[in-house]
C-alpha cells in the first residue's frame, strides 16, 4: 500500500514538472512575440510614449517634433496612461521630477479657458488639473507639473518645457496620409471643422474612416481607400482647428479602431467645439447608444 502512494506521489509530481516546463515554454514564447516600441519610445500596452528629456522646445515645435516623429504630443486618455508616465519620469532621475513636460491638450477657444480637447483627435474626457486650474485664457498649452505632484496646468504656449509624445505602437497606426481625395461615401462641410468633431460624426454614422482636408470632413469604408496613394505624412500639413489634416493635394485619413473613447453626453461634445446636427455615439459606463445633437430641438 505504501510503495503504492510512493508511485502516485511520483507520478503527479512528474506530472506537475512537465506542466511547468511547458507553461514556462509558452510564457517564453509569448514574451519573444509580443511587440515593444523601438528606442527611445516606451511600450505601455499598445501604445508608445517618448520623453524629451533634454530637448525643451515651444509647443508648436514640440507638436512640429512628434509629429515627424510618427506620432503626436501625447494624449493622456485614461489614469492607467498617466501612471506609467509618472512612474517613466521617476525612473529617469530626481532631475527631472519636479520639471513641467507639455502634452498634447490645448485651448481651443481663444476666450474660454475651460475649452481644452486633444491634438490627436480623441474625445477621452480624462484629466488631472490641479486645483484651481486652467486659470488664464492666456495660457492655452497643458502640461505635466512635477513640482506638484504631476497634476496639470496651463501654460504659455511659447514658454520653453520639456515634452511627450504618444503613437501607436502597430506600425499601421491611428492616421496616414493618402495623395489626392477619396471618392466619399458621406462628407460633412463645416468652416474650421476640427480633427475631433470629424472622428465623431464619421462614427455616429458607422463608417471606420474619417478623411479630412480644411472645411472637409469625408466618412469612409476602406473600399474608398483602393485608387488611393499612400504618402509622407509630413506631406499632410494642412490645419483643422490646430490638429493635422490635409490640403489641396494631399488628405489624413484617421482609423476609428484606434479611438476607442466616446462623450457621455451631447453637452461634453459641445464642450469640445460641435455643433454639426448628427447622429453621435455615446457612452456612459458600458452602455452605448446613438444620440440626436445639435438638431435644434434642445438636444
Amino acid at each position: 500500500m505504501f510503495k503504492e502512494y510512493v508511485g502516485q506521489d511520483k507520478l503527479l509530481k512528474k506530472r506537475i514538472f512537465i506542466f511547468i516546463i511547458i507553461f514556462t515554454a509558452v510564457e517564453i514564447a509569448d514574451c519573444a512575440e509580443k511587440k515593444t516600441c523601438e528606442k527611445p519610445w516606451r511600450t505601455f500596452k499598445n501604445v508608445c510614449f517618448m520623453f524629451s528629456d533634454t530637448n525643451t522646445q515651444k509647443y508648436e515645435e514640440a507638436q512640429a517634433f512628434c509629429y515627424k516623429q510618427g506620432g503626436f504630443l501625447a494624449s493622456i486618455r485614461n489614469s492607467g496612461e498617466h501612471g506609467f508616465i509618472v512612474k517613466t519620469i521617476q525612473g529617469m532621475g530626481s532631475s527631472y521630477q519636479r520639471v513641467r513636460w507639455f502634452i498634447g491638450l490645448y485651448q481651443y477657444e481663444p476666450k474660454d479657458n475651460k475649452a481644452y480637447r486633444w491634438l490627436d483627435g480623441s474625445v477621452s474626457g480624462f484629466r488631472n488639473w490641479m486645483t484651481s486650474q486652467p486659470n488664464s485664457v492666456y495660457e492655452r498649452c497643458a502640461m505635466l507639473d512635477g513640482s506638484n505632484g504631476f497634476k496639470w496646468r496651463d501654460e504659455v504656449c511659447n514658454n520653453r518645457a520639456l515634452f511627450i509624445c504618444r503613437k501607436d505602437l502597430d506600425d499601421s497606426g491611428s492616421m496616414n496620409c493618402f495623395k489626392g481625395k477619396p471618392p466619399p461615401a458621406s462628407i460633412l462641410q463645416k468652416r474650421g471643422i476640427s480633427v475631433t468633431e470629424c472622428l465623431e460624426h464619421c462614427r455616429g454614422l458607422g463608417f471606420p474612416l474619417a478623411g479630412l482636408i480644411p472645411h472637409n470632413c469625408f466618412c469612409l469604408g476602406k473600399e474608398n481607400l483602393s485608387n488611393m496613394k499612400a504618402a509622407s505624412r509630413l506631406s499632410c500639413d494642412g490645419n483643422c482647428g490646430n490638429q493635422h489634416c490635409g490640403n489641396k493635394d494631399f488628405i489624413t485619413i484617421y482609423n476609428l479602431t484606434y479611438y476607442k473613447d466616446t462623450a457621455e453626453s451631447c453637452e461634453d461634445l459641445s464642450q469640445l467645439g460641435f455643433s454639426s446636427p448628427s447622429t453621435y455615439v455615446t457612452k456612459v459606463g458600458d452602455e452605448e447608444k446613438l444620440m440626436n445633437c445639435f438638431s435644434g430641438d434642445g438636444s
